[in-house]
């Protein structure tokens, strides 16, 4: 009977081991999988930043845009002004020599205040 107490002796032992090893084996798994969450989870947080990085660079890319166009027109309508103002002196003298050219022609005066 020695020898069979011997062997249930080494039978529960070799259990016990068999038992050990896969625990180890399950927890090295645990450890891998709580690894593997916790850089999934950088990972996310990482590209969740980089999103609102993203967002406020083309939010600012925006702003600067829309600045840009507005001071284009602020100088496209300065120079339609101008450029306006400068056909409308060109016509008013170009009638202003007419009328004179027609009273001249009528043998009326025309009187220019010289200084």
């Amino acid at each position: 009977m020695a020898s069979a107490k011997e062997k249930t002796g080494t039978d529960s032992n070799v259990i016990t081991r068999e038992q050990l090893l896969k625990e180890e084996e399950m927890l090295a798994k645990a450890q891998a999988y709580a690894k593997l969450l916790r850089s999934w989870e950088r990972g996310k947080a990482m590209a969740l930043e980089l999103a609102k990085q993203e967002d406020r660079c083309l939010e600012r890319a925006r702003k600067r845009e829309q600045a840009e166009v507005k001071e284009e027109l602020y100088h496209a309508n300065k120079q339609l002004k101008m450029v306006r103002r400068a056909a409308l002196c060109h016509r008013l003298s170009f009638e202003h020599l007419q009328y004179q050219l027609e009273l001249n022609h009528l043998g009326k005066s025309f009187f220019t205040e010289r200084l």
